[in-house]
């Protein structure tokens, strides 16, 4: 949270635009085909269509990018009982231009486009359901970035829009606007002391409209007059980098929220490696603090929000080691422990109301993390990941207290790649609301493997790759969420072609 501010409590995804090609001109396409269904089903029929291009390049100081894909995907039922199939349709659109005004300062501006439509049945009664969620956003933004003699500054500013429509037998719609800049400047002190201080500033606000009941229009139902909030957050992180092996990272970040006040969160991260004579060994402890912010409709839902919300706080201490042998493998085991605290959930009040509040209970979440690598040749490497995971019962939601994954990976030769995975969910606790007694529900799902296969091969002097995948390949039987659909065994095969 102290980089990346609300929500990232215990992970971040970066997501980078792929850089525009050197060449003035290149393209590149990707078709895939495959099917798409349950574990009962065995006609391989293809219903999983998707589809891109993208036109890069750059001339001069001048760099370009522009990409279209297209996704529609049938054939099966949103909910495991369903006998109608929901279809999933989504356009996508995106363009990057940038200019490089010197060797020290580079302006990229950009702006793109999502439609989708998705079929969903009834989660209440677990019935098929013509319903259908419509959803439109637009981002446009820039990002401009100028090198200075030990450091340089970025700003990165976008503004999003999102339309959203529920057609159901509780029609609604949703408007919201977001505007976000985040500006840092990263300065080397010295060869061992480096920062970042930053200030992120959002604007937010949303718009909702729904029929009441037993009327025919659409009313207004949120205000975006009255459901907005500001955040203007100043972070700084300080790395210390010595030369003895000691690395020290270290910051804090101020959330001015304007419905809840002041946060302050912080997170300090030291490690120590040796160096040995078949590699080195790392020790490795951190202790950080992060928030999540409620949402607008949280906040100012009219008859489920609440202004008096505060945000969802939660504090992580990691503790362990990595080993590394040279050429070879890596392997590291760490121990983490998770305090949660005024977490935001949908409260019974009594009477049949309900609200979002903080509740008073802390929860706690402990674990250990394996992660390993070993490079047996040039030619084959073995990746592994398993989570054990020990939460309090009030947290214990979907959960499982063992994960493991696995992933072998076989160079052929130089044209060919074969990939084997694996998976495996340890059984998890799920709730579900029955619609005859009006009452939640426990379930227990129980636990599955899955195993995958991946191939590729590049033909045509490595122009074009032509890959197939086969996911689930024993067809196994399992759910990951109650009353849902999930995959049986599937197949997909397709080609990316560049110019």
């Amino acid at each position: 949270s102290v980089l990346y501010g609300s929500g990232a409590a215990t992970a971040v995804i970066n997501i980078k635009l792929k850089e525009a090609s050197k060449d003035k001109i290149s393209a590149n396409f990707r078709s895939v085909l495959g099917s798409n269904q349950s574990q009962n089903e065995n006609n391989y029929v293809i219903e999983d269509f998707r589809n891109s291009v993208s036109v890069n390049g750059k001339v001069d100081k001048f760099n370009y990018l522009a990409s279209f894909g297209n996704q529609f995907t049938n054939g099966l039922s949103a909910i495991s009982e369903g006998t109608e199939a929901d279809a999933f349709n989504s356009i996508n659109g995106n363009l990057k231009l940038g200019y490089d005004f010197s060797d020290s300062f580079r302006l990229n501006i950009y702006g793109s486009f999502d439609e989708y439509k998705a079929e969903f049945d009834d989660s209440f009664t677990f019935t098929d359901a013509d319903n259908l969620s419509i959803s439109n956003q637009q981002r446009f933004g820039l990002s401009s970035k100028l090198d200075y003699n030990k450091g340089d500054i970025t700003i990165n500013a976008a503004y999003n829009n999102v339309d959203r429509e529920i057609e159901s037998s509780f029609p609604t719609l949703f408007y919201s606007e977001s505007l976000v800049i985040d500006s840092f400047n990263r300065y080397t002190i010295n060869d061992t002391f480096f920062t970042v201080l930053g200030l992120n500033i959002q604007d937010n606000n949303m718009e909702s409209f729904a029929i009441p009941f037993g009327e025919t229009n659409f009313n207004q139902s949120i205000d975006p007059e009255n459901a907005k909030f500001t955040i203007i957050d100043p972070y700084i992180n300080v790395v210390y980098k010595s030369h003895f092996g000691l690395t020290v990272n270290a910051g804090t970040r101020l959330n001015n929220h304007s419905e809840y006040g002041s946060h302050l969160v912080y997170s300090i991260n030291p490690s120590y490696k040796v160096d040995l004579d078949f590699g080195y060994l790392k020790g490795l402890t951190s202790y950080s603090t992060a928030y999540i912010t409620p949402s607008l409709y949280q906040l100012f839902e009219p008859s489920f929000g609440n202004s008096e919300l505060s945000p969802e706080e939660n504090a992580t201490f990691e503790l362990g080691f990595e080993l590394g042998i040279k050429n070879s493998s890596t392997i590291s085991l760490v121990y983490f422990n998770r305090r949660e605290k005024n977490f935001i959930d949908f409260v019974d009040l009594g009477g049949f109301v309900f609200e979002y509040n903080n509740v008073e209970e802390d929860f706690t979440a402990s674990g250990l993390e394996l992660m390993g690598n070993y490079k047996f040749s040039d030619k084959i490497n073995l990746s592994i990941n398993a989570t054990y995971t020990k939460v309090d019962e009030s947290l214990n939601l979907r959960i499982p207290e063992l994960k493991a994954n696995a992933r072998l990976d076989i160079k052929m030769n130089k044209k060919t790649d074969l990939s084997l995975s694996y998976q495996f969910n340890d059984e998890r606790n799920d709730s579900y609301f029955d619609s005859s007694t009006f009452m939640s529900e426990s379930v227990t799902l129980n636990n599955y493997s899955l195993f995958d296969i991946y191939y590729n091969r590049k033909i045509l002097n490595n122009k074009i790759t032509v890959f197939a995948n086969l996911t689930n390949v024993f067809n196994a039987d399992y759910q990951e969420r109650f009353g849902f659909s999930s995959r049986g065994r599937n197949v997909n095969f397709g080609f990316n072609l560049n110019l």
